[in-house]
C-alpha cells in the first residue's frame, strides 16, 4: 500500500490544480524556501483529517484556502484528493484504489468523500486505522516531530507503538463498546425507575388508556366529519369561484363600457385642451403681436418728439442763418459801397494820374526832385491797389458765403418739408397702430374668453369625468361587496341544502337508511315538518332525539330497514310506520286559557294531514309556553301526562321534573335549517335585484 498521487486545488499555495504523482520508492521534493514544499505534507495530514489550525502551521481552519494576492483572486473552497494503492487489500474497503477527498469552503462547511462517495470523517479515521497513516500515526512525521516524541509523556509514546502495532481499532472499538455499555447501563437504571414510577400509577394510566381509546375514537370522527366538511367547503368555495367568475365577467363588460364613455371623454379633453392650447398661443401670439405694436409706437413717439425737437432746432438755425444773411447783405451793401467810394477814388486817381502824366511832361525837369515823392506816391497806389484787391476777395468770399447761406436754406427747408411729410406718415402709422392696438385689444378680449370658455369647459368636463370615475370606483366597490355577499349567502344555501340533501347531523343509521332509497320510507321525522320562526328550539327540545325516528310505510317496511342495520351493523333506529302510529291530542281548557299558552306543540307545526298520527303521538302531549314562570304554573294547575316546554328549551315533565339550561357551544338545529334556507333565498334575491 503505498500513495500513488495527490490533487491539490485552492489549498495554501496551490491556487491553480496541481496533481503530484508518486512512485514506489522514496519521492523527494525539492525546492527554494517559500515554495510550498511544506504545504504538500499539511495537506496529506490535512485530507486525511487533521482538525487542528495549529497543526497545519495557521491561526484558524479557514486558512487554507487561497487568499488571493495583487494578481491573482482569492479561492472560494481548497480540495485535496489523495489517492492510495490497495492492491495488496490492506485496507477494509473493495477497491483496488481508494481516493479520498476532503472539501472546505470558505463559509465554513465541510465535506468528506471516499471514491466520490460522501461520507463522514468517522468513516475515513476508521478505514486507515491501524495503517499507520492517521493524522496521529508516526508515518506523518512533520518539522519538530521527533522532538515531540522524545518530549512526549510515557502515554503519548505508547499510542504510537500502539499505532504502529495495529491495536488502536481495537482499543478504539472497545472503548466505544464501554461507552455504549456504560450508557446501556444508564439507561436501563432510567428504565426501572420509570418502570417503579409507572407501576404505581397504573391504574390511573388504564382509566386514561380507556379515555385515549374513546379521544381517538373521537378524534377519527372528528377528522372523518373535518374532511366532509372541508370538502363541501372546497365545493362551495368551487361554486362561489363559478359565481365570481360571473359576476367578473359582468364586471369586466361594464368596465369595459364605462372605459370606452372615459375614452370618448379623454378625446372631448384632448380636442377642447388642443383648443385650449391653440387658443393661448393665439393669445401669446396676439400679446406679442400687441407688445411689438406698442414698442413701435413708442418708437414712433420717440422719434416724433426727436424730430420736433430737430425742426425747432432747424426753425432756430434758420432764424439764425436769416439773421446772419441779413447782417451778411448789409455788411454786402457797406462793402458794396467802399467799393464804389474806391472806385471813385480810383476814378479820381485816374485823373489825377492823367494830370499828373499832363504834369509829368511840364515837371520832368523836377523829375528827379519828384522821384521820391513820386516813389512814394506809388507805393501809396499799389498799397491801395492791393487794398482794393483784398475787398475785392472779400466781396467775392462773401458771395460764396451767401450763396452756401441760401442752398443750405433751401436745404433745411426740404428737410423740413421732409420732416413734416415723415411726421405725418408717422401720424398715419400711429393711427393705424392705435387702431391695430384697439382690433388686438378686442380680438385678445375674445380670445381670453374664448380661452377661459375653454377652460371652463375643460373643468366641466374634467369635473364629470371624476365624478364618473368616482362613481364607477363607487360601483364597482358596491357590486364588488354585493357578489361577495352573495357568494357567501350562496355558499352558506348551498352548504346548507347539501347538509340537509347528505343529513348533516343526524346519526349514522340514519344517514345510510336515507342513501339506501329503500321502499316504504317516507323520511326524516325533521323534514316532513315546517317549524314557524320562534318555535325551532322549543320543539327541537320537545322532540329531542325523537327527531331522528323515521316514518315508513308500515310494518313490513319498518322490519326490512332494522333487518339491513343489523346486517350491515350499522346502527339503531325507532322507525313510526303510518299505519300503526296512533296519536292522541288531549285538550285541557285550564291550559289553553292560561297566561304564556302558545299551542300544543302538534299544532305549532305544518304537516302533511296524512302524517297527522305521527306529530300528535310526537307531540300531542306537548304544550308550548312563552317562558319558564308560566311553565310551572300551568304544570301545576294541568292534568297528569302533559309535558311543557318553553320557547328557550325549558322542559317541565308530566312528573314534575325540570330539565333546563344551555350548552357552552352552540349545536347542530336540524329545524332551523329550512327556516334559513328560505330566508338565504330571500336575502340573495334582494341582493341580486339590488346588484342589477
Amino acid at each position: 500500500m503505498y500513495f500513488k498521487k495527490i490533487y491539490m486545488h485552492g489549498f495554501k499555495s496551490f491556487a491553480e490544480p496541481v496533481t503530484i504523482d508518486f512512485h514506489e520508492g522514496i519521492t523527494c521534493i525539492v525546492g527554494p524556501n517559500g515554495s510550498g514544499k511544506s504545504n504538500i505534507s499539511d495537506a496529506i495530514r490535512w485530507v486525511l483529517g487533521e482538525q487542528s489550525p495549529k497543526a497545519l502551521r495557521g491561526g484558524k481552519m479557514d486558512e487554507v484556502i487561497f487568499a488571493g494576492t495583487a494578481s491573482r483572486k482569492s479561492r472560494g473552497m481548497a480540495e485535496v484528493t489523495l489517492v492510495i494503492d490497495n492492491s495488496e487489500g490492506i485496507l477494509p474497503i473493495d477497491y483496488n484504489e481508494v481516493a479520498i477527498t476532503r472539501r472546505m469552503y470558505r463559509s465554513g462547511e465541510s465535506e468528506y468523500l471516499i471514491n466520490n462517495n460522501q461520507c463522514r470523517l468517522k468513516d475515513i479515521r476508521e478505514l486507515i486505522m491501524d495503517t499507520g497513516i492517521g493524522v496521529d500515526g508516526y508515518s506523518i512525521i512533520g518539522q519538530g516531530k521527533i522532538a515531540d516524541i522524545v518530549s512526549n509523556k510515557p502515554e503519548s509514546r505508547r499510542e504510537i507503538f500502539e499505532e504502529a502495532a495495529g491495536i488502536v481499532m481495537y482499543r478504539t472499538k472497545k472503548a466505544e463498546v464501554e461507552r455504549k455499555l456504560a450508557a446501556s447501563n444508564a439507561n436501563l437504571e432510567r428504565v426501572n425507575d420509570i418502570v417503579s414510577e409507572i407501576e404505581g400509577r397504573i391504574g390511573k394510566l388504564k382509566t386514561d388508556s380507556e379515555k385515549a381509546a374513546e379521544y381517538l375514537s373521537l378524534r377519527d370522527r372528528y377528522k372523518e366529519l373535518e374532511i366532509n366538511i372541508t370538502l363541501k367547503n372546497i365545493e362551495n368555495l368551487e361554486l362561489k369561484v363559478e359565481f365570481l367568475k360571473d359576476d367578473i365577467i359582468e364586471a369586466a363588460a361594464e368596465i369595459e363600457a364605462l372605459r370606452e364613455e372615459k375614452a370618448e371623454i379623454d378625446k372631448k379633453t384632448a380636442a377642447d385642451k388642443m383648443r385650449s392650447e391653440n387658443l393661448e398661443e393665439l393669445a401669446s401670439e396676439t400679446s406679442a403681436k400687441l407688445l411689438l405694436a406698442v414698442e413701435e409706437i413708442n418708437a414712433l413717439a420717440r422719434r416724433s418728439e426727436v424730430n420736433r425737437e430737430r425742426i425747432s432746432a432747424l426753425d432756430e438755425n434758420t432764424r439764425r442763418l436769416t439773421a446772419e444773411i441779413a447782417a451778411a447783405a448789409a455788411k454786402l451793401a457797406d462793402e458794396k459801397e467802399n467799393a464804389e467810394g474806391l472806385k471813385r477814388d480810383n476814378g479820381k486817381i485816374d485823373e489825377e494820374l492823367a494830370q499828373l502824366d499832363n504834369a509829368l511832361k511840364d515837371a520832368l525837369e523836377r523829375y528827379e526832385k519828384l522821384t521820391g515823392v513820386l516813389g512814394a506816391e506809388a507805393e501809396s497806389i499799389d498799397s491801395r491797389k492791393n487794398s482794393i484787391y483784398e475787398l475785392h476777395s472779400l466781396a467775392q468770399s462773401k458771395r460764396a458765403e451767401a450763396q452756401s447761406l441760401r442752398s443750405l436754406k433751401e436745404n433745411l427747408n426740404m428737410r423740413r418739408a421732409q420732416l413734416e411729410a415723415e411726421y405725418e406718415e408717422e401720424q398715419a402709422e400711429r393711427a393705424n397702430a392705435e387702431k391695430a392696438k384697439r382690433e388686438s385689444e378686442a380680438e385678445r378680449a375674445g380670445l381670453i374668453k374664448d380661452t377661459e370658455d375653454a377652460r371652463s369647459a375643460a373643468r366641466t368636463l374634467t369635473e364629470k369625468y371624476n365624478s364618473s370615475l368616482m362613481k364607477e370606483r363607487q360601483t364597482a366597490k358596491e357590486i364588488e361587496e354585493l357578489r361577495i355577499t352573495i357568494g357567501q349567502l350562496s355558499g352558506r344555501k348551498k352548504t346548507i341544502e347539501e347538509m340537509e340533501a347528505n343529513y348533516e347531523g343526524y346519526n349514522h343509521a340514519v344517514r345510510y337508511i336515507m342513501k339506501a332509497d329503500m321502499r316504504g320510507i317516507e323520511g326524516v321525522v325533521a323534514e316532513l315538518m315546517n317549524v314557524p320562526a320562534g318555535y325551532e328550539t322549543a320543539i327541537e327540545t320537545a322532540l329531542g332525539a325523537s327527531l331522528q325516528n323515521i316514518v315508513c310505510a308500515d310494518d313490513k317496511s319498518a322490519q326490512d330497514a332494522v333487518n339491513i342495520l343489523k346486517a350491515n351493523r350499522a346502527g339503531r333506529l325507532t322507525f313510526l310506520p303510518l299505519a300503526s302510529v296512533r296519536g292522541t291530542l288531549n285538550k285541557d281548557s285550564r291550559v289553553t286559557s292560561a297566561a304564556g299558552f302558545k299551542g300544543y306543540g302538534s299544532e305549532c307545526i305544518e304537516f302533511d294531514s296524512k302524517y297527522r298520527n305521527i306529530f300528535e303521538y310526537l307531540l300531542g302531549r306537548t304544550v308550548v309556553v312563552d317562558n319558564m314562570n308560566n311553565a310551572v304554573k300551568l304544570s301545576k294547575t294541568a292534568g297528569s301526562g302533559l309535558r311543557f316546554v318553553t320557547l328557550e328549551g325549558e322542559i317541565i315533565n308530566s312528573g314534575g321534573a325540570i330539565t333546563g339550561g344551555r350548552y357552552k357551544n352552540n349545536t347542530a338545529n336540524l329545524l332551523e335549517r329550512k327556516a334559513e334556507i328560505a330566508k338565504l333565498e330571500s336575502e340573495i334575491a334582494v341582493k341580486t335585484k339590488s346588484k342589477q
